[in-house]
């Protein structure tokens, strides 16, 4: 049974409509219904709204009287008097229930009153020197939700990129021909390309070849006496990360193999195609 792919499980799991047939697929195929249920929950967990947050404790007006230098007259926690008559939750306290006179923020003339910024007759902390202070920094808390909404943003313009096709094309810089040798009639073709990181890679097809064991790809010299082994070839068409010190001038000669299961690593000397590489 064919499974789902992750970007089909991750379109459901964000809310994609289901057809009838993967309905049925769902409900014949234990591990993809298990792989969405988890991806779900990831879902969920990402849309869920942040919790609100409770009434700062006394632990935080400690901190804030420290970083600002403020006298010991207003050492004590302004909320402390909230606690102790249950009212705990500042958000949620009516203006008639603070202290002190209250301004309407609507009506930009007016003025502070005199007595703001005084508690029991303490004297006025200017704050704009310290205001004037040079930052020291993002909390960490904002700097690590910074850093994986960016790379969550990353990885998805990636994802879109190579779905809608917008990924560079690398660039092809040889070509070969593969043509059968005697015993086959399969045909096929290899191209080096260079990937938009400078990478290069060795890119082979074939038509379908009835082997023994298995075929193995490698890169020959024009006599054949020296070659590089890329690797196995599963399928009718692989791709090779060539090594950057290998050139590929030296080794022009690309050519697929039928190897035994036998436990030598050397070449069995039965080529099924062979094609020389050209810019």
């Amino acid at each position: 049974m064919a499974h789902l792919s992750e970007e089909s499980l991750t379109l459901l799991a964000l809310g994609e409509a289901r057809d009838p047939q993967i309905e049925e697929h769902l409900a014949a195929c234990p591990q993809c219904a298990a792989e969405l249920v988890a991806l779900e929950h990831v879902v969920h967990a990402g849309r869920a709204g942040q919790p609100t947050p409770a009434a700062p404790g006394p632990h935080v007006w400690a901190a804030i009287h420290a970083e600002l230098g403020l006298s010991d007259a207003v050492a004590a926690d302004p909320l402390e008097a909230s606690r102790h008559s249950g009212r705990a939750d500042v958000p949620g306290t009516s203006r008639e229930d603070l202290p002190g006179p209250v301004l309407d923020p609507a009506d930009p003339a007016a003025g502070p009153p005199a007595d703001v910024g005084r508690r029991d007759g303490a004297t006025v902390v200017d704050l704009d020197a310290r205001r004037r202070r040079p930052r020291r920094g993002v909390p960490l808390p904002l700097a690590a939700a910074a850093a994986a909404a960016a790379m969550v943003l990353g990885g998805v313009s990636v994802w879109g990129a190579q779905r809608l096709g917008l990924e560079p094309d690398p660039t092809v810089l040889a070509t070969a021909a593969l043509e059968p040798l005697e015993g086959y009639t399969a045909r096929g073709s290899a191209e080096v390309d260079e990937r938009p990181d400078g990478t290069r890679q060795l890119v082979v097809r074939t038509d379908p070849a009835d082997v023994d064991g298995f075929k193995e790809v490698w890169l020959l010299a024009p006599d054949a006496q020296r070659m590089v082994s890329l690797g196995v070839m599963a399928g009718d068409e692989a791709t090779f990360v060539l090594p950057e010190n290998l050139d590929v001038g030296e080794f022009p000669v690309v050519d697929v193999s039928n190897e035994p299961i036998d436990g030598d690593p050397t070449h069995s000397g039965d080529s099924i195609v062979r094609g020389v590489l050209e810019a």
